[in-house]
């Protein structure tokens, strides 16, 4: 009888253990998978006579930050961050940025062309102290100003 409550015993431990480390196993794929998703870091600028568009972004599965900075011509330069989302070939984001000592945020896009990025441009209105696109669905990619693929140590 001793030997079979013994016998028992090692059983339901045994059970235990193979049903803690199936757990721990499943864990453990499910952070893999989760660690698989790629960052990479993209940069891309337009340098003119007169322009210079540099932007440096770095993308987590959807996710996007970066660094944006305009130097137009006439215009007072502004630089500053980016923090958005890729929508399929579209990145839509807030870019944060000081001008004339000023911080400013406004929501920017950009489509993804073979060989670099397009600024959206459209209505714009106030919502919560940010500009906003009043219609996204009426952005216009059709800037002079291709944003191509470059180095990032530039």
């Amino acid at each position: 009888m001793k030997r079979m409550k013994n016998q028992l015993f090692a059983s339901v431990c045994c059970a235990a253990t193979l049903l803690v480390a199936s757990c721990q196993s499943r864990q453990s794929t499910t952070e893999s998978t989760e660690s698989a998703t790629v960052t990479t870091t993209q940069c891309y600028g337009f340098t003119s006579a007169q322009d210079t568009i540099r932007l440096a972004m770095t993308r987590t599965g959807d996710a996007v930050t970066g660094n944006l900075t305009y130097q137009l011509s006439g215009k007072d330069r502004n630089m500053g961050t980016l923090n958005g989302k890729m929508h399929g070939d579209t990145l839509r984001a807030d870019y944060t940025f000081q001008s004339e000592g000023v911080e400013s945020v406004r929501e920017v896009a950009f489509l993804k062309k073979e060989g670099g990025l397009v600024e959206g441009f459209g209505p714009v209105e106030e919502h919560n102290s940010k500009m906003v696109f009043a219609k996204t669905g009426k952005l216009t990619f059709s800037s002079g100003f291709l944003l191509a693929s470059t180095n990032c140590t530039d």
